[in-house]
């Protein structure tokens, strides 16, 4: 096996559980070999530190473990132990979640999710590519799997847009699948991500067991998950803004396979950014696009955060909730919620009512806090500005 030497400054975060080693952190790094070749990275000394699979660009090696495995067999017994994991933490009549969650599941730069009978691979590093046939061979054999395909989109990694099948027929699109008991439209090919925002699930079934009899406002609706979910929890009435006509036409549909009348609500296709309702909502959710992508936009996006606070908060009725979210991992939560506090006080007095992360089919590993990614709360806004 190919020995890799690191620097001493990369040895501690390794040690400390962290599943990266950046090019910076190799002795000689023109000594890397092609993406998917296993390594043994050792110190200066030659002692062995970790074992993983190289990389390219700035991650150099995805650390897998302390000592070296057979890579298929590991493959085989991560996706398996995530996969058996996952019942025990869904809520019931759930068939849409995530298999693979990445570094949270001891495979980094490797997502799997779920949609009924389909498994989709999204691929963040190249180094997984060589292994493609033992991830399917997995994957094929889980109970209940009858397609397992690969959405393209990540740029450093594929270049390009689309899917394709990687084992057995083509599911078509959308595939009609369900969260906690209520039906969703899934497109693995042409949605966003692998083709659902799963990770919002347990945030949307919060927000229902606020909204019996309220209105509700949902921006950045896409296909309507947190409206759906209002709506069947009773909510009088369900506004879904967002740009995207076609997403907002998916957002009907949702609501038609769950036996809502989509005409006794509203889908308006508008800027978000610009649009401004004509009267204050009991609820207003506010689940943005990622507002940063490179570290020179930090300062950028922590003031659009700001600013959608102070443009949402004016929104809710006094007495109503705000429900915000992040889905950046460049934003640390202190920061973020810097800018929401600065941003809604301008209306009034606040309290923080719930805050929560990621849902427990996205691990997060203890040793990779830019794993962390996802924020999001609910806020009060108190009837009167000095109670």
């Amino acid at each position: 096996m190919i020995r890799i030497t690191i620097t001493t400054d990369t040895i501690g975060p390794l040690r400390r559980g962290h599943p990266w080693v950046y090019t910076s952190g190799l002795r000689h790094p023109k000594e890397l070999p092609e993406p998917g070749t296993p390594v043994q990275l050792i110190d200066q000394n030659g002692k062995p530190v970790a074992f993983g699979l190289a990389d390219d660009g700035p991650i150099a090696v995805r650390v897998l473990d302390r000592h070296p495995e057979d890579i298929r067999q590991l493959i085989r017994r991560r996706i398996n132990a995530a996969h058996r994991s996952r019942p025990a933490i869904l809520p019931s009549d759930t068939n849409a979640y995530r298999i693979v969650h990445g570094e949270g599941d001891g495979l980094g730069g490797l997502v799997v999710d779920r949609y009924d009978h389909t498994a989709t691979c999204r691929i963040y590093g190249a180094c997984w590519i060589p292994h493609l046939d033992a991830i399917v061979d997995t994957l094929r054999q889980m109970d209940g799997i009858n397609t397992v395909m690969r959405r393209f989109g990540v740029r450093r990694v594929d270049g390009r847009e689309g899917a394709e099948i990687l084992h057995g027929p083509d599911p078509g699109e959308p595939i009609v699948v369900r969260e906690a008991g209520l039906q969703f439209l899934a497109r693995p090919v042409t949605g966003q991500k692998t083709g659902l925002f799963l990770d919002q699930r347990e945030h949307r079934i919060r927000i229902a067991s606020h909204s019996k009899d309220k209105t509700l406002v949902n921006l950045f609706a896409y296909n309507g998950g947190f409206s759906v979910h209002a709506a069947a929890a009773g909510a009088k009435r369900v506004i879904s803004v967002d740009i995207a006509a076609a997403a907002l036409e998916d957002a009907k549909e949702n609501f038609r396979l769950n036996g809502i009348d989509p005409a006794q609500h509203e889908f308006l296709t508008e800027d978000v950014f610009h649009w401004k309702p004509t009267e204050a909502a009991d609820i207003i959710i506010c689940d943005p696009p990622s507002l940063t992508h490179g570290k020179e936009a930090d300062a950028a996006a922590r003031q659009a955060y700001k600013a959608l606070a102070t443009q949402t908060g004016a929104m809710v009725t006094p007495g109503g909730l705000l429900a915000t979210a992040s889905c950046t991992s460049r934003l640390s939560w202190d920061r973020w919620e810097t800018s929401i506090r600065e941003g809604v006080i301008k209306s009034g007095r606040w309290s923080w009512l719930w805050r929560a992360a990621e849902p427990p089919d996205h691990p997060v590993a203890m040793g990779h806090p830019e794993g962390r990614y996802l924020k999001f709360a609910i806020l009060r806004r108190h009837e009167s500005r000095y109670a």
